[in-house]
């Protein structure tokens, strides 16, 4: 092989690698330069799933820093699991920034498929008027499902159940559907009477 196709090889080499270091490979990575669009609850979303996300501290190191105030995610020692779970709040928060629609994670059996249905009304009713309440249930949820799938996560989840059992409650209050409007009276039926002539 000549020294020439040699110096070439080892620029495409060198180039690739450069290249490989700029672009990445995990949606925490992408959280320092997201610019949130979209509808309010939209923006509040990425809010709450990047603080969720960036409670872990850098993937691999204890953050010492939580969502709720309980320390519901603070941790001494990280595995791979949870820099995935971390990963995957963040990749929430991408999508809500996005502007896209974000879904609450799907129910495991009948009691979290009817929260998550609880969830759903009520967000559909309140997140135009209470975009930041409607946005804190959801993340409260997604928080309460998603740590649940994680080992040491455990304590976790039942804190964001708990954090569920007071931001869900709330959001529904505020957004409680209206009461109907009372019905128009009904029109007078005057066929039976003669017309008054002039």
């Amino acid at each position: 092989m000549s020294c020439r196709l040699l110096s070439r090889y080892a620029a495409i080499g060198f180039a690739a690698a450069l290249l490989a270091g700029c672009v990445n490979e995990l949606a925490l990575d992408d959280l320092p330069d997201a610019k949130p669009e979209g509808s309010d609850f939209n923006k509040a979303l990425f809010v709450n799933y990047a603080a969720l996300a960036r409670s872990f501290g850098p993937v691999g190191a204890s953050a010492g820093k939580a969502f709720d105030r309980g320390g519901s995610v603070e941790l001494t020692k990280m595995d791979s699991t949870v820099g995935a779970l971390a990963n995957a709040y963040a990749e929430k928060a991408l999508l809500a920034a996005r502007g896209a629609v974000v879904e609450p994670e799907t129910g495991i059996d009948v009691p979290t498929h009817k929260m998550r249905d609880r969830l759903i009304r009520a967000i559909e009713r309140g997140r135009e008027s209470f975009p930041k309440d409607a946005a804190r249930a959801q993340a409260d949820y997604d928080c309460w499902m998603m740590n649940a799938t994680v080992k040491p996560m455990q304590r976790a989840s039942n804190r964001c159940l708990t954090a569920l059992n007071i931001s869900l409650p709330k959001l529904e209050a505020e957004a409680k559907a209206p009461a109907p409007a009372p019905a128009a009276p009904p029109a007078p039926d005057n066929t039976d009477k003669p017309a008054v002539q002039p």
